[in-house]
């Protein structure tokens, strides 16, 4: 005889811990233990014991857990799985009332998997003779109040077998159905009504147990769709919503799956067939005739939402696709269908997807064209090839829930889990190998799966709660009556709470359904998730957070007073300490895993703490740190029990409770948990006290290094739970919130810390291992600091006002607490806390005072991205470092350069350095343009430009265009330096360090009455500067205000006007007109009109003179005839 293996019971000690008890798990991937059956032999016999409880971990994935389900396998099925001859077909059928059966050859097994069942046993049935293979599809256990189940199987060629007992198994009835060579495809469940047995080809019959005369009869009615004048009026309605409806006497379809929705009335069904890609709906009842509701053809919608998702940007329709309808089951809106598609023209991938039509309104006369309420499809897909066609459609899905979304559709050796709609990149995949999946199931909402190898196995989400965590939580926020009955409350907030309080409860029981049926009606059924603080969820869960974190041990008789009858209950049955925060810890995981088992995390927002909105996950992230750094406090207490002791005391006296001998203050402390961070405070208030009583130099030092090291190990401690912990307590949706964790809130009493431990502990240690010791702590508290302005500043990117102001704060922090270790020369720890929060300012000074060059150019390589190279090159640029600045190794030279480019006084040189010339040569062409107050520099820099441009090595028509600029700008510098020295001094402009000046400048120099000694030369120069006056407006205003000073250097008005032309020679206006008209100068291009002139503000008073007015007329005259010969 084969025996099932029991999954053993880990053991121990009294001593040992309650860590060392937690249940052995593969790690995720680890395949299961193929090659053994469910029954392995040469073990006792336990199998009659079918309230063992099985939770043996089968393998682990990110986001699953596989584990053995309900009773341990009957040995008759144990021994017809192990002994069956190869190539014998075998399945199983897994109910959601808790009974399964197997098929194996004509043997029928059916036992109740489901834990803790009453009725213990394993029947074996035979079937009907068959040519064909008998399947589980093909069986019904029909369930009776208080006896044991019925049995109904057919063979697929049509005969019927009835069982009214299953303990009885001579007591069958047989029976044939009238298939007419239809093969049968399955039996459907329809109790009270009968049972439905539909054929490969779509006929659907309803089969009837009954007893007349006290002999069982099994009553077979064929299913039609009704007949006559009212029929029709009924078919033309539904043909107008779904089109053509073809009558049972049309081309046979292939039947995919047929599903029952029970309605209010017990002897009252619905029923939906798939016929391939055609969803019928059928009333059936159990004292009236059947019913076609309407019917709709799925194949055009589905093609299309297939293109759309898939194919809608290429060269493809929705008609050339081809796709299949494989699986059906009841969802909360209607049914969900699974379906597959393929697109020829495209690929021969095959591609999955479900979608859920609504159907609640089918046949009724509001009904609206058919059409998917949702599509999703899924993130996996197989190669098509018409040979393995069969193998690729006989993939079906388990949706345990009707109101979640998560799917598990599977084949005979693969499972994925899915969730329409989600952002999850690919399904979590669960290969069975070495075994094969018999059939599928759920139970209270848990997907089943029948294992050759294992049996039943449940696949659940690591949210969910273990098999064995029901009874770790049944005194779990216990209640007086179920939960149901205390849901009822006078204010709607003690409502939603006492549900919420309610679902869980249920949930650690595994009561999945029930759980999820108090969410939706409580929470889920409403709005969109809120978006403002402090909803009713985020308050409900908050506050159920705050009583577990806060709640009384239930097995610790002294508080027996605390306990309030109907009330929360307790999350811890231990009388230590630190068991009871254990137990806390535990429980609150298990409200995270309920929180996202039954879908409400992604709806939370945010409630109001310390006076600010706060992130709800976020919250709950806190309570748990909270109840991790009491564990670690706790176990500190019995190294520093003197200081911890006395800071609960403040703590407790801060509170003004009283404190007995039968509970102490150290039992109040730890029992309300969410006020842990007090003891800080109180730590520090209590060291100051000591310290103020003058204690001596070495108690003073040992109390400083006892207080920090409780602060710094417990922080600690937060800090790698927070980090470690941090991915499971993420938002699901994003919310754009400050977030203050409450270690932030401690900043002050930790900054405290750190100056009295630099004044008053750092000038005591004399010995080595003290000052090492002191100077650790203040690496840690200072960690500890700057890690909460870290995490406060990622929160704040939304807000850049804040996230400045707060940063300000930050820097100027990190720098009072890095100083005074670099100041004691503690340069690895100033360092190590330096590159943390990237406090360059402090890298660049360590590396500079222990002159560790090659330290500094690793940073440079370091923080790269963080910028620091730039801020190296602005510190040596700063500091008058310049030669250092550009003795850069090659590997920070695009550093540099990118440094450089808004450094051009230095870029020129770094661009020498790297060969690029003409960069050189255009980067000191802009400097010289630029330089105004040095004209030697000016000077120096063009001809560096022009040596540069030269050496460049470029063809010359390519700085043909800088070299002239060049050498114009140098024309400009000549012109200034042959200033008249009566100019110069006048301007007082030193020759040896002129200002650079422009053309108007010069050319106001040159005719100015300055230039005593001004000539003809002189106007002259002033005349050729106006070539660098870029506006020619301008220069023509300057051109005739240079005119008119020369006229006004000569007195007109005594003239001798007897021989105006021996006059002119003295004249300065005609000795320029001369010099140019010798030059060989057009006069009439570069001397203004007389009459122009004579319109100058600058002449109006000479113009009104007879005399200047002959002169300048008689002088033109004389020149334009000179001109003329």
């Amino acid at each position: 005889m084969y025996t099932p293996r029991r999954p053993g019971t880990p053991g121990g000690s009294f001593l040992t811990t309650p860590h060392s008890l937690s249940k052995s798990r593969r790690s995720a991937g680890t395949p299961l233990a193929y090659g053994r059956s469910p029954c392995t032999p040469g073990m006792l016999s336990l199998c009659q014991d079918s309230s063992l409880h099985q939770s043996q971990v089968l393998e682990e994935t990110a986001d699953h857990v596989v584990e053995l389900f309900g009773t341990i396998l009957p040995v008759l099925v144990s021994e017809a799985l192990v002994e069956a001859e190869p190539g014998t077909d075998i399945s199983a059928r897994i109910s959601s009332c808790g009974w399964a059966w197997l098929v194996c050859g004509r043997k029928l097994f059916v036992w109740q998997y489901k834990q803790g069942s009453r009725n213990r046993s394993c029947r074996m049935l035979t079937l009907p003779p068959s040519d064909l293979a008998h399947r589980a599809d093909l069986v019904c256990v029909l369930l009776r109040d208080d006896l044991a189940p019925a049995a109904l199987a057919v063979a697929p060629a049509g005969i019927l077998r009835y069982w009214p007992n299953i303990a009885h198994e001579g007591s069958s009835t047989d029976a044939l159905a009238d298939l007419q060579g239809e093969e049968c495809y399955s039996l459907t469940n329809t109790q009270p009504i009968g049972c439905i047995l539909a054929t490969t080809t779509s006929s659907l019959m309803l089969v009837t147990p009954s007893t007349v005369d006290g002999q069982t009869a099994l009553l077979i009615k064929p299913l039609k769709a009704p007949q006559g004048l009212l029929a029709g009026i009924g078919r033309r309605v539904s043909s107008f919503i779904f089109g053509a409806m073809p009558s049972q006497s049309s081309e046979a379809r292939h039947l995919v799956k047929v599903l029952v929705e029970p309605t209010e009335e017990e002897d009252e069904k619905y029923v939906y067939v798939l016929l391939r890609n055609t969803l019928q709906k059928w009333f059936l009842e159990e004292a009236g005739p059947e019913k076609l509701c309407g019917e709709c053809d799925l194949d055009r919608t589905m093609k299309e939402q297939f293109h759309e998702a898939l194919w809608e940007h290429g060269n493809t329709l929705p008609r050339h696709l081809r796709a299949w309808c494989i699986d059906m089951q009841l969802s909360a809106n209607g049914v969900a269908v699974l379906m597959a598609a393929l697109n020829p023209q495209v690929s021969q991938q095959l591609h999955y997807a479900i979608g859920t039509v609504d159907v609640r309104n089918v046949g009724s006369p509001n009904d609206i064209p058919v059409c998917f309420m949702d599509f999703t499809v899924l993130r996996f897909s197989e190669q098509y090839t018409e040979r393995n066609e069969e193998s690729l459609l006989n993939y079906k899905f388990v949706l345990p829930s009707v109101n979640r979304r998560t799917s598990f559709v599977y084949g005979t050796t693969k499972v994925y889990c899915v969730t329409p709609g989600s952002n999850v990149d690919d399904p979590d995949v669960i290969e069975f190998k070495k075994d094969k999946l018999l059939g599928a199931g759920s139970y209270e909402g848990t997907p089943l799966f029948f294992s050759h190898v294992h049996g039943i196995v449940c696949i659940r989400s690591v949210h969910a709660p273990a098999q064995d965590a029901s009874r770790t939580v049944e005194l779990l926020l216990q209640d007086h009556g179920s939960p149901e009955d205390n849901m009822e409350e006078t204010s709607v907030d003690e409502s939603n709470f006492n549900k919420l309080r309610s679902a869980f409860v249920l949930f650690c029981k595994s009561e999945l359904l029930r759980s999820e049926a108090i969410i939706d009606e409580a929470f889920l059924g409403r709005t969109e998730p809120s978006s403002e603080p402090d909803s009713a969820l985020d308050t409900c869960v908050s506050r159920l957070g705050y009583r577990l974190v806060d709640d009384v041990p239930a097995m610790d008789p002294r508080w027996a007073h605390q306990h309030a009858p109907g009330g929360l209950g307790s999350s811890s049955m231990s009388l230590l300490i630190h068991h009871q925060l254990e137990d806390k810890l535990r429980a609150h995981q298990l409200l995270l895993n309920f929180l996202k088992g039954v879908g409400l995390w992604q709806r939370l927002y945010a409630v109001t703490v310390r006076g600010l909105p706060m992130a709800t996950n976020l919250l709950l992230q806190e309570q748990a740190e909270k109840l991790v750094a009491a564990m670690q406090l706790r176990s500190l207490q019995s190294q520093f029990g003197g200081v911890i002791d006395a800071g609960i005391k403040r703590v407790i006296d801060a509170r003004r409770l009283s404190v007995s001998a039968r509970l102490t203050a150290t039992d109040h402390f730890y029992q309300q948990v969410s006020e842990l961070d007090k003891i800080f405070l109180a730590l520090v208030e209590e060291e100051e006290a000591k310290l103020n009583k003058g204690i001596s130099p070495k108690d003073e030092l040992a109390l400083i290094i006892e207080v920090n090291s409780i602060i710094v190990k417990v922080l600690q401690e937060v800090c790698v739970f927070r980090e470690k912990e941090q991915l499971i307590y993420e938002a699901a949706r994003e919310i754009s919130l400050e977030f203050r964790p409450w270690t932030s809130v401690l900043r002050d009493v930790l900054c405290q810390q750190h100056q009295v431990t630099v004044a008053r502990a750092v000038p005591l240690v004399d010995e080595a291992f003290d000052r090492g010791r002191v100077y650790q702590q203040l690496c840690d508290l200072a960690d500890l600091v700057l890690n909460g302005y870290k995490v406060q500043l990622d929160s704040l990117s939304h807000d850049p006002g804040a996230y400045e102001a707060l940063e300000l704060q930050y820097q100027q922090d990190r720098k009072n607490l890095i100083a005074p270790l670099i100041k004691a020369n503690q340069y690895e720890r100033a360092a190590a806390l330096a590159e943390k929060y990237y406090d360059f300012t402090s890298l660049v000074e360590i590396c500079e005072t222990t002159k560790n060059k090659e330290k500094l150019q690793n940073y440079m390589i370091q923080f790269a991205d963080q910028g620091f190279p730039e801020f190296v090159f602005k510190w040596q640029l700063d500091s008058g470092r310049r030669g250092e600045l550009l003795r850069q190794p090659a590997s920070q030279y695009r550093n540099l350069e990118r440094f450089l480019e808004g450094h051009d006084s230095l870029s020129w040189l770094h661009a020498i350095q790297l060969g690029k010339m003409g960069q050189a040569a255009n980067t000191l062409h802009s400097l010289g343009l630029r330089e105004d107050k040095y004209l030697a520099r000016k000077k120096a820099l063009l001809s560096l430009s022009k040596l540069a441009a030269l050496a460049s090595g470029g063809p010359p028509e390519s700085r043909a265009d800088l070299i002239k600029s060049i050498n114009k700008e140098h024309e400009l510098i000549m012109y200034q330096e042959s200033l008249p020295a009566a100019v110069k001094e006048a301007y007082c402009l030193d020759p040896k360090n002129m200002q650079a000046l422009g053309p108007e400048e010069l050319i106001e120099m040159y005719i100015s009455q300055d230039n005593t000694n001004a000539d003809e030369y002189d106007f002259a120069k002033a005349l050729e500067l106006l070539s660098f006056i870029a506006d020619q407006t301008r220069a023509q205003i300057l051109r005739m205000r240079i005119w008119c000073a020369a006229i006004l250097r000569n007195q007109w008005e005594d003239l001798n006007t007897d021989d105006p032309v021996s006059i002119m020679p003295d004249l300065l206006f005609f000795r320029i007109a001369e010099l140019y008209f010798s030059k060989g100068s057009n006069l009439a291009e570069f001397l203004p009109s007389l009459d122009e002139l004579l319109e100058m503000p600058e002449l109006q008073d000479l113009g009104t003179n007879p005399t200047f007015s002959f002169m300048l007329g008689a002088g033109y005259e004389h020149m334009q005839r000179v001109a003329a010969c």
